[in-house]
């Protein structure tokens, strides 16, 4: 969606900073003695696009660092459950040897 100046609808080139007021560049050297005070709205657009895409990269990296963090708390739970079973095993195996031996 193109920006029309508030002047006359043609296409805007400059807006007035921290505004909503856009303007041609006729109009914009008509009414500024200096359009340098103004901001190019070209200019404007590739730094909300700069922005946003370093916003869409910094949540691209946290969600990764998040599902690294998940899948290594799952490792961990998976982990812990097998030594459990080990631990498990191992009491039923004595058991058995106990059990074995008074018979004997």
């Amino acid at each position: 969606m193109s920006k029309k100046c508030i002047i006359c609808n043609d296409p805007a080139e400059y807006k007035i900073k921290d505004s909503l007021d856009y303007y041609c560049a006729d109009c914009a050297i008509e009414n500024f003695s200096d359009i340098s005070v103004l901001v190019k709205v070209e200019e404007e657009a590739q730094r909300l696009k700069q922005f946003l895409k370093k916003k869409i990269d910094f949540n691209k990296l946290n969600e990764q660092a998040n599902i690294g963090k998940e899948t290594d708390e799952k490792t961990v739970e998976i982990k812990q459950g097998l030594d459990l079973t080990e631990e498990e095993e191992g009491d039923e195996i004595s058991k058995k040897e106990n059990v074995e031996f008074e018979e004997e």
